[in-house]
């Protein structure tokens, strides 16, 4: 059996910002579920609009280390 590559869907791959801010999403859940023994009552939208400033910065301080 052989698969024909063109008819496999492509995406566009996120943004490396996008993937970062992913991870932080995952790292507090991970997080509040250990400290408190619960999932976060909210969404990642509203994670990411009551902390998008201090994600930016934190995504700017790791990244400027790196030469990105």
């Amino acid at each position: 059996m052989t698969i024909d590559l063109r008819t496999i869907p492509t995406f566009e791959p996120k943004s490396e910002f996008r993937h970062w801010v992913a991870e932080k999403w995952m790292e507090h859940k991970d997080e509040l579920l250990v400290w408190e023994n619960r999932l976060p009552e909210y969404d990642a939208q509203y994670y990411f609009n009551k902390h998008k400033w201090m994600l930016k910065n934190m995504f700017r301080e790791e990244h400027k280390d790196n030469g990105s």
